[in-house]
């Protein structure tokens, strides 16, 4: 199928350090906003499929995407049920995304067959709920434009999202999940970036990723050199965030997330406030 989504979404981390009344409140505060979408990505704390559950039944016409779930966490027929489950309850608001990380070759097997296979699985039981696959390997990205409707990728500058459309085709959609810090100085807000790059950082498939980008083992090294962090992260104002995921666009991404890195205060809401979309 032919996804056809916003053209500006949201990739959301706050559900993990928020209980249910906090999830509640903050979702519906991003639709009262005019968001119109939400990935959701699976790091660490909440389940993939009850957070997607939970964000729908509190809100009205947001749609949400798993941005992505672990298939590692769960076998392919529990991920089908799932999404199917989800996407007959909330029709036309559910999007499933499904990735999977180098770890899965401790099971003896590649990330391109468990993928493969992991697919044939969740097919079996929700053939007809639109995929997305977060990608980042030629393998994988050729994978998403054979057997889903579309890519998710995070934590890459607008030269792999050339890269990714070049692969995939002008047509299949093309999510880019892009880090932005509002409101602060740009010395500020490389910090506050920083905080939350540590993690990723400590991951040999996005070092990897990372090092096919051009950067080296000094850029690499934790913390994260400024290089790094300028090519990964929008600052300044709404105005200026929007600016500069313009190239993401011109690159070829069918949509933007914006994923807002910082502590959630009244700042980082104004900031999601000024950011909803003035068109789509």
């Amino acid at each position: 199928m032919t996804l056809s989504l916003p053209r500006t979404a949201l990739s959301i981390a706050e559900p993990d350090q928020l209980d249910h009344d906090g999830v509640v409140r903050f979702v519906r505060a991003l639709e009262e906003y005019g968001h119109k979408m939400v990935w959701l990505p699976e790091v660490a704390g909440r389940e993939a499929f009850t957070t997607v559950a939970l964000v729908c039944a509190s809100t009205s016409t947001l749609i949400v995407g798993n941005g992505v779930a672990r298939a590692l966490e769960r076998v392919p027929k529990s991920a089908g049920s799932a999404a199917r489950d989800l996407a007959a309850g909330y029709p036309g608001r559910y999007v499933l995304g499904l990735g999977v990380s180098g770890a899965v070759r401790e099971r003896g097997v590649g990330p391109l067959p468990f993928l493969r296979e992991y697919l044939d699985g969740v097919d079996k039981v929700a053939a007809e709920v639109p995929k997305v696959l977060g990608a980042y390997s030629p393998g994988i990205t050729k994978l998403a434009a054979e057997r889903a409707d579309g890519l998710i990728t995070f934590l890459v500058t607008p030269e792999h999202t050339r890269w990714a459309r070049e692969t995939i085709g002008p047509d299949l959609f093309l999510s880019v999940v892009q880090w932005a810090v509002v409101g602060r100085s740009r010395a500020a807000a490389r910090e506050v970036a920083r905080d939350r790059l540590a993690y990723y950082l400590t991951l040999p498939h996005q070092i990897a990723k990372l090092r096919r980008l051009g950067f080296t083992d000094a850029d690499l090294a934790p913390p994260g050199s400024d290089r790094l962090l300028d090519a990964l992260v929008a600052y300044g104002t709404p105005d200026q965030v929007r600016a500069a995921v313009r190239a993401q666009y011109d690159a070829g991404a069918t949509q933007v997330a914006l994923s807002l890195v910082g502590p959630l205060d009244e700042a980082k809401l104004d900031a999601y406030r000024a950011l909803a979309p003035q068109e789509d």
